[in-house]
């Protein structure tokens, strides 16, 4: 068993990405952690307008090669252009987001694939009616994977939330290779948060990626009706997005005339933790995450949380247990819950309470050690 390994990580965006979401906040808070533990970890991953080729980000090198679809060539490249220089790795990390980098077919390291999420029914927002048809090429795109966890050659799965898990067996991935690590926190970056706010109740956001698979479409629907009957509460839509849901965001808002929703783009974390902090009520619509590390951050600031009973959210709102679930798709009920959230600040208090106590035991310290672990077997057992 080597004390330090050298690993080589793929995944199609890095945190410095402009549409950077909660999978690299995961990529980047373990692989600095896994750094500073001696191991060398190099990230292959695409390289947008404006950013280097290669970087070095708090311990790890980043080499950034094509883009949104080439990335994935472009990192069996530099697979074999770092052996072929003499940096071997020890383990091959591939995150898998919908597209795989297909490291079964030419990796002869130990592999250990990371997925967050399936894409499944999120298909819906991208291809329409050819959702039954895209799913079925997304299973099939990880036939390779599932057998070659059957052979030995790919030793973990490693995955954030029980939901897909059951999904991973569902595709018929062997049940003892896959483990759950959940998503963790900084405390020492969100342990300030509280300090000098003031919470204003009636103040909703939204804060994460701003992109079709979020259904922020239906939270301005249900933010109609609240306006009508609160007219003093105002929602912030917060994030980084993409530009051309953006747009039809900000068509529909006018369509809607709603006169109280404000857009804040491409925020520093100092922002967004003041925004979290002052805010009243944190709503989250997706239609499927890997888990929803903003309703974490959300506890973590003792700011109450509405969200959709879907995939991903459910793991999380279950573990956190503050956090109240309404069924997708019905803007009349998501509006409900949010004046009745805003309209009790005693109740959202407790909620938010209860989910702050359950999220001090999340920390990416402790995922990073697990993740360790799991990576040191995969290659003692190579």
């Amino acid at each position: 068993m080597r004390e330090h390994l050298k690993i080589l990580w793929m995944n199609w965006r890095d945190i410095r990405h402009p549409l950077a979401g909660g999978a690299e906040v995961y990529t980047h808070e373990v692989a600095k952690r896994l750094a500073a533990r001696g191991h060398e970890v190099v990230l292959a991953t695409s390289r947008p307008n404006g950013l280097p080729p290669r970087e070095e980000i708090d311990g790890y090198t980043v080499i950034r090669r094509g883009g949104r679809l080439t990335v994935y060539p472009a990192a069996r490249k530099t697979y074999m252009e770092l052996k072929r220089s003499g940096w071997r790795p020890d383990v091959v990390i591939d995150e898998i987001n919908t597209v795989p980098f297909m490291t079964p077919l030419y990796a002869e390291e130990p592999i250990v694939v990371l997925i967050h999420q399936l894409c499944r029914d999120c298909w819906s927002r991208v291809v329409g009616p050819l959702q039954p048809l895209a799913w079925r090429v997304e299973k099939q795109l990880h036939r390779p994977y599932i057998t070659a966890a059957r052979r030995g050659r790919l030793h973990a799965v490693i995955t954030v939330s029980e939901t897909t898990r059951a999904d991973l067996l569902e595709l018929g991935y062997p049940e003892d290779k896959i483990h759950i690590i959940m998503n963790g926190l900084d405390w020492a970056e969100y342990g300030d948060c509280l300090s000098g706010a003031e919470k204003n109740t009636s103040h909703v956001v939204y804060m994460g990626r701003i992109a079709p698979y979020k259904l922020l479409e239906e939270l301005l629907h249900a933010w109609r009706l609240v306006e009508d009957r609160h007219p003093e509460a105002r929602l912030t839509i917060a994030g980084r997005p993409e530009p051309r849901y953006l747009l039809r965001l900000l068509a529909l808002t006018q369509r809607l005339g709603l006169r109280r929703v404000e857009y804040r783009l491409n925020i520093p974390e100092d922002e967004k933790k003041q925004l979290l902090s002052r805010a009243g009520l944190l709503v989250y619509t997706s239609k499927r995450e890997g888990w929803g590390i903003g309703l974490i951050e959300a506890a973590a600031c003792r700011t109450p949380a509405v969200a959709y009973d879907v995939p991903g959210l459910r793991d999380a709102a279950r573990y956190l247990e503050g956090v109240r679930l309404v069924p997708p798709h019905s803007p009349e009920r998501l509006a409900k819950a949010i004046m009745e959230v805003i309209s009790d600040p005693e109740a959202a208090s407790s909620m938010a309470e209860r989910a702050h106590l359950n999220a001090r035991r999340l920390s990416w310290d402790a995922t990073a050690r697990r993740f360790e672990q799991v990576l040191i077997r995969a290659e003692d057992s190579a």
